[in-house]
């Protein structure tokens, strides 16, 4: 049976996922647009806003900030539920659980966010690498559809409902060990924060910031593929999947390309980053106020 504690960790994550999102999405258009057309940020924001206007900065937005909220929810849900059971033997309580359980608990969130994750990403990278002109970018694959339910149609119509997971097995490949990392260097940060006196908010963004950056780096290259993978036509693919994805991009753009996007990232990154987990932790405090 679960307590009411563990309904307001599912609540709380996708608050902090949408103001996460909300946020950060300006930055991962640019670092969605450099890793899938293979431009430079300043290329990729001036032919934005050339062709597109601020406007093409938000371009698949509203599907994100929508289903980010079941996306966080799922991820920190699962995350700190997980946490509580397998501390429940010292006591329990996340903030003191040891960092293996952390770990553990970060990679089943990171897991069983997958099943609405994938759709959101691919959906959201499509109508990311839409950019509604020809002049000033490179040849691509363009989604015909307008909005999200337009493109699930379109990926439905290619390949039936398995179109909505592809790109499956490289994001699982990159948030499995990335979320481990990510709630290991959250924790870490917050308690060096606590011991040294930090005021409570500046230690969650900057430990929340950080945390994102630093898991991020460790997977960017699968970040890379990931986004070449969904960024392209379902009904004629120029991939094959992971291995063939990542040996032509390395022959064709050179080992750097699997790096692309990095300083964007790291940004976007700390930005989301410290969002959603200021998010996360001061909804809990105003459920815990109100309850």
């Amino acid at each position: 049976m679960w307590t009411a504690e563990a309904w307001h960790d599912f609540a709380a994550g996708w608050a902090g996922g949408s103001l996460g999102i909300l946020c950060g999405h300006p930055l991962d258009t640019i670092k969605v647009r450099q890793q899938a057309l293979l431009v430079s940020p300043l290329r990729c924001l001036t032919a934005t806003l050339r062709h597109e206007g601020a406007r093409g900065l938000f371009k698949g937005l509203a599907f994100p900030l929508v289903s980010a909220g079941a996306v966080n929810s799922v991820f920190f849900g699962v995350y700190y539920n997980c946490l509580r059971h397998l501390n429940s033997g010292g006591g329990g309580g996340g903030a003191e659980a040891p960092l293996r359980h952390v770990a553990a608990a970060g990679a089943l969130g990171g897991l069983a966010q997958l099943a609405v994750a994938v759709p959101v990403d691919l959906v959201k990278i499509q109508l990311q690498t839409r950019t509604g002109a020809s002049g000033g970018w490179v040849r691509h694959y363009q989604t015909p559809a307008a909005g999200p339910l337009a493109c699930l149609a379109a990926l439905y119509r290619a390949g039936g409902a398995a179109a909505w997971y592809r790109g499956f097995g490289v994001q699982l490949l990159r948030d499995v060990p990335a979320s481990a990392a990510y709630f290991v260097l959250y924790e870490a940060g917050v308690r060096w924060a606590r011991s040294h006196q930090v005021p409570s908010a500046a230690a969650v963004l900057v430990a929340g910031g950080a945390a994102g950056v630093l898991s991020w780096s460790l997977i960017l290259p699968l970040d890379v593929v990931k986004s070449r993978i969904q960024a392209d036509s379902p009904e004629r693919p120029q991939f094959r999947g992971v291995v063939h994805c990542a040996r032509e991009t390395v022959i064709r753009d050179g080992p750097a390309a699997l790096f692309r996007g990095f300083t964007t990232m790291a940004t976007r990154g700390f930005v989301v980053n410290a969002a959603t987990f200021f998010g996360y932790e001061y909804f809990m405090v105003g459920i815990k106020l109100v309850a």
